[in-house]
Protein backbone atom coordinates (compact mmCIF):
# COMPACT_ATOMS: atom_id res chain seq x y z
CA UNK A 1 0.00 0.00 0.00
CA UNK A 2 1.77 3.06 -1.28
CA UNK A 3 -0.35 5.79 0.28
CA UNK A 4 -1.03 4.28 3.69
CA UNK A 5 -0.86 7.61 5.54
CA UNK A 6 -3.61 9.10 3.37
CA UNK A 7 -5.80 6.03 3.83
CA UNK A 8 -5.22 6.00 7.57
CA UNK A 9 -6.06 9.71 7.79
CA UNK A 10 -9.24 9.19 5.79
CA UNK A 11 -10.26 6.28 7.99
CA UNK A 12 -9.72 8.32 11.15
CA UNK A 13 -11.64 11.25 9.72
CA UNK A 14 -14.59 9.11 8.64
CA UNK A 15 -14.76 7.03 11.82
CA UNK A 16 -14.13 9.68 14.45
CA UNK A 17 -15.30 12.75 12.56
CA UNK A 18 -18.46 11.03 11.39
CA UNK A 19 -19.30 9.85 14.89
CA UNK A 20 -18.59 13.32 16.21
CA UNK A 21 -20.88 15.01 13.68
CA UNK A 22 -23.70 12.52 14.22
CA UNK A 23 -23.64 12.97 17.99
CA UNK A 24 -23.27 16.75 17.71
CA UNK A 25 -26.26 17.10 15.38
CA UNK A 26 -28.45 14.44 17.03
CA UNK A 27 -27.78 15.08 20.73
CA UNK A 28 -25.99 18.42 20.78
CA UNK A 29 -23.11 16.87 22.75
CA UNK A 30 -19.49 17.74 22.06
CA UNK A 31 -17.15 14.80 22.57
CA UNK A 32 -13.54 15.94 22.72
CA UNK A 33 -12.06 12.49 21.99
CA UNK A 34 -14.00 12.06 18.73
CA UNK A 35 -13.36 15.66 17.71
CA UNK A 36 -9.63 15.19 18.32
CA UNK A 37 -9.60 11.96 16.29
CA UNK A 38 -11.34 13.66 13.37
CA UNK A 39 -8.97 16.62 13.45
CA UNK A 40 -5.95 14.30 13.63
CA UNK A 41 -7.27 12.48 10.58
CA UNK A 42 -7.50 15.75 8.66
CA UNK A 43 -3.98 16.69 9.78
CA UNK A 44 -2.66 13.30 8.61
CA UNK A 45 -4.27 13.71 5.20
CA UNK A 46 -2.87 17.23 4.85
CA UNK A 47 0.61 16.17 5.93
CA UNK A 48 0.63 13.19 3.57
CA UNK A 49 -0.44 15.31 0.62
CA UNK A 50 2.13 17.99 1.50
CA UNK A 51 4.95 15.42 1.70
CA UNK A 52 3.81 13.83 -1.56
CA UNK A 53 3.85 17.23 -3.29
CA UNK A 54 7.31 18.04 -1.89
CA UNK A 55 8.69 14.72 -3.13
CA UNK A 56 7.28 15.38 -6.61
CA UNK A 57 8.89 18.82 -6.68
CA UNK A 58 12.20 17.37 -5.47
CA UNK A 59 12.22 14.69 -8.19
CA UNK A 60 11.78 17.16 -11.04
Amino acid sequence: MKHWLVYFGMAMTVIFGGGFLIRLIRDGEFYIAEFTGGVLGIILISAALFVKKQLQIKDT
